[in-house]
């Protein structure tokens, strides 16, 4: 095998990569590719007993776990669950994350999702995909010489 493959999940919630690409991300796995998750909120909202730090605590967790299992980078950043919005920081901070793994593929959710969470990645994944080659824009990360190929994790919408 040549260099490995790499996949990178942008989602809006912890475990939302694991239900719609779980199988996906082990095969990569299986076959000696990289991946890495990105839960762009904390999922501090998600549940219909539990919410704020201790739900947040508990999707790391469960985050942790999963990345065990498969055996990939999973990362989650501390945005609220409920509340995330397509905003130029969040775009320069997909932007940066998109440089640093340096994937072959992104994965998100579609921009037109029924969730204005999911709606807000899929916003913010389509708007970042061109700039992450352009080097004025977020100088502080090294600029890619090629755009990865962006797809959509499935739903059942």
């Amino acid at each position: 095998m040549t260099e490995p493959l790499r996949l990178l999940l942008l989602v809006a919630h912890p475990d939302d990569a694991e239900f719609r690409a779980g199988g996906l991300m082990a095969k990569y796995r299986a076959a000696g590719h990289l991946v890495k998750i990105i839960s762009l909120t904390n999922g501090d909202a998600g549940h219909h007993k539990m919410s704020g730090p201790e739900l947040a605590q508990r999707r790391q967790q469960e985050a942790d776990n999963a990345a065990a299992v498969l055996d990939l980078e999973y990362e989650i950043w501390n945005h609220h669950d409920g509340q995330l919005e397509p905003t130029l920081d969040l775009r320069w901070q997909v932007i940066r994350a998109i440089r640093e793994f340096k994937p072959d593929l992104v994965l998100c959710h579609r921009p037109d999702d029924y969730h204005p969470d999911h709606r807000a990645v899929g916003l913010v994944v389509r708007d970042t995909c061109y700039l992450v080659t352009v080097p004025p824009l977020v100088p502080d990360a090294p600029v890619l010489v090629r755009d990865p190929v962006v797809g959509f994790l499935y739903d059942p919408f």
